[in-house]
């Protein structure tokens, strides 16, 4: 599964909406649900992508 920042971002922003409950937001508290998704998405990929750095190197000759 190969999700860019936007996918991420949308993903998030519906599962904060959906948090909200029923309640009807504002188009301000839409904006900022949007931003902190983004932020939240950027920190989701810069963790992956530690992660997968710090993952040890198979020591394999075969390439």
């Amino acid at each position: 599964m190969n999700m860019d920042i936007h996918d991420i971002a949308l993903t998030l922003y519906a599962q904060l909406v959906h948090a909200n409950g029923s309640q009807p937001l504002s188009q301000e508290a839409r904006i900022d649900m949007g931003r902190e998704a983004y932020r939240f998405a950027e920190a989701y990929i810069a963790a992956k992508d530690l992660y997968i750095r710090e993952l040890p190197v198979a020591n394999d000759q075969g390439f």
